[in-house]
């Protein structure tokens, strides 16, 4: 059975479960701190306190020992994937990888070989290939390989032409981590579902069904995982009647639980899984994921594209034939969740140590902790990604009339369960030449204190040579490289427009930049954005990305990584637009929420609270 079988009929099953109604007690306000019993309990941090062995005689533990074992002693260090992964391409691909030199570069330090995982082998998304490997791939069949070193935290990706039995490309991503493999997300489920402490806390035998979210990677402060050189997931266990989840982080580095965190669900009436939802997986790959489409339309012209992991991306746009964009796009939603106290009862006057590694509380303002997921939306074949898109990209009329939108949807399929995200990525372009770059949020997550932060990639294309300005009483040109909080509405100009993008040799040639402050008409209630500005590097971004920055980390967005002091004066700046917003489950106040209600027929119906965000580009002057 192939790999693409085996997700249908998996995406098939879960969509085909019955439905669960069930009806709670109304909530608390999500404004208003714990006070119950309960609610403390909900906030409960539970590190490790049982012997780390006992994870090595979990079988697939054993197992994949085992094999690592067998390929350190062959002096290789690095375990394939097996064959029931791949599709004859893709064994293809690796074959000719095993072999290859600049691939296998860093899988030996001296004399020693290092622990190296093959991920994934895919048919290779457009959006991952350069200009030249484009134009072979057109004719050829190309596949996309990553593999993760678990020593140096790095993943190694390369494109194999496997028609011509040739490695085009191997690109090499220090202290970045891929999405995992079908065996190790296996594992991580067998770990967690032999946890001593997620046994008790549940107060049962979990089963395998009862997990979800186990192939997302994830992290919380005050545990070994909040050290990003681990490769963490976060299997996760929704307790509907008690209105709260437990998350079991499992560090893959170690193969052992790092940590596990209660954390509340708020009111829900959802349903177990949600049934007749059809994906049409494979035309959706070979339409959307494989290929570029191209979009005509009320004078624009724009291609665009599904990626493996960073949504969907339109490139080389333009508007009566004048460029307008090279490339725009959301490459990672980031989740974070904050619990008000809960940890004062943790001794933090002495050092701990598990296994000799020192594990760090870190008590936040007021107390607070943070944790979280990396949320990556991509194609729903092919990709471990568990935001799928659904139904192919869609072309429909803006509310006004005014133009038209470009969207795509991305669920995951048991949306909207708790701990299941929905987001929309969408395009909007006006008869003036103006357009909007959209992130819209759907809910439902796994809780009521969420932070989500989309991260928006804007490559401009005004001319060859750029010049980004802001307005500080008055214009004023950054010669470098930046970050700034997004101006608030107090410090707009009086065309609204804080920031403008323009030709280097015409500054009346280019286009404002107008942040969202709710003035759309969506019921947004504001970006709240951080702006970056970058010079131009194709392995930032311009290809398909992989996870950028942490999801908790507050004061850091990804982007931050790019800046190192690089000239922008009249060179090709890259804009990062990175809103920030709070969830809202409170009676009457839901925003990016949803929610399983009776309807008057007396059959459940999904309600939505979206948060929309992100800025418009208007014409400095008209075309």
């Amino acid at each position: 059975m192939t790999t693409e079988v085996k997700i249908s009929l998996g995406i098939l099953v879960a969509g085909t479960v019955g439905l669960a109604v069930y009806w709670f007690l109304p909530q608390h306000s999500a404004s208003q701190p714990a006070s119950s019993a309960k609610a403390v309990a909900s906030e409960e941090i539970i590190l490790p306190q049982y012997d780390p062995a006992t994870y090595r005689n979990v079988p697939e533990v054993q197992a994949y020992l085992s094999d690592l074992k067998k390929s350190i002693a062959q002096g290789e260090g690095f375990l394939p994937l097996d064959g029931s992964e791949l599709d004859a391409g893709g064994k293809k691909a690796q074959a000719l990888l095993l072999k290859d030199a600049a691939f296998l570069k860093d899988t030996r330090s001296g004399d020693k070989q290092m622990h190296n995982d093959m991920m994934r082998i895919v048919p290779a998304p457009v959006a991952s290939l350069d200009k030249a490997a484009q134009v072979i791939c057109r004719s050829h069949p190309c596949y996309q390989a990553e593999k993760y070193n678990f020593v140096t935290n790095a993943t190694t990706r390369a494109i194999v032409d496997t028609e011509a039995g040739k490695v085009l490309s191997v690109d090499y991503f220090p202290n970045a981590q891929p999405d995992i493999s079908y065996r190790l997300k296996k594992v991580a489920e067998a770990i967690a579902l032999n946890a001593p402490e997620v046994k008790e806390e549940l107060g049962r035998l979990p089963s395998r069904k009862d997990i979800t979210m186990a192939n997302v990677r994830g992290s919380m402060k005050e545990s070994p995982c909040e050290n990003t050189a681990h490769l963490c997931v976060a299997p996760t266990f929704a307790d509907h009647e008690k209105e709260r989840a437990l998350w079991a982080v499992i560090d893959l580095t170690q193969l052992r639980l790092a940590a596990a965190k209660w954390a509340g669900l708020g009111k829900t009436t959802t349903p177990a899984c949600i049934s007749e939802r059809s994906l049409e997986n494979r035309y959706i790959m070979e339409k959307y994921c494989q290929r570029d489409t191209i979009l005509e339309r009320d004078g624009w012209k724009i291609i665009y594209r599904l990626t493996a992991s960073d949504g969907l991306e339109i490139r080389d746009v333009q508007f009566h034939d004048k460029p307008v964009l090279h490339s725009a796009k959301i490459v990672d939603w980031h989740v974070a969740y904050q619990q008000e106290g809960g940890g004062e009862s943790l001794d933090t006057s002495t050092e701990t140590y598990i296994e000799g590694r020192r594990v760090e509380y870190v008590r936040g303002e007021g107390g607070r902790y943070a944790f979280g997921y990396n949320d990556a939306m991509g194609c729903p074949m092919f990709s471990t990604s568990v935001v799928l898109a659904f139904n192919g990209p869609q072309v429909r009329p803006l509310h006004d009339g005014n133009g038209f939108m470009l969207t795509q949807d991305f669920r995951n399929p048991k949306w909207p369960m708790a701990c299941n995200y929905r987001y929309e990525n969408r395009f909007e372009f006006y008869h003036d030449g103006s357009f909007r770059v959209v992130g819209v949020n759907k809910g439902r997550g796994c809780g009521d204190n969420a932070i989500y932060r989309p991260v928006m990639r804007i490559d401009m294309a005004v001319d060859a040579h750029e010049s980004f300005y802001a307005y500080d009483n008055g214009w004023k040109q950054w010669t470098q490289e930046g970050e700034e909080h997004v101006r608030g509405s107090e410090a707009k100009v009086k065309k609204k427009y804080p920031y403008k993008i323009t030709a280097a040799s015409d500054p009346k040639r280019g286009y404002y930049l107008e942040p969202n402050h709710g003035q759309f008409g969506d019921n947004s209630r504001g970006d709240n954005a951080h702006l970056f500005v970058t010079q131009f590097k194709e392995n930032e971004g311009d290809r398909d990305m992989l996870t950028l920055g942490s999801c908790c980390r507050l004061d850091q967005d990804g982007p931050e990584s790019y800046l190192n002091g690089e000239s922008i004066r009249n060179g090709h700046p890259v804009l990062w637009y990175i809103p920030r917003i709070r969830n809202d489950a409170r009676e009457g106040h839901e925003y990016c929420w949803a929610d399983t209600r009776i309807g008057e027929d007396g059959n459940p119906i999904i309600k939505i609270w979206p948060c929309t965000v992100g800025p418009r580009f208007t014409p400095i002057s008209s075309f």
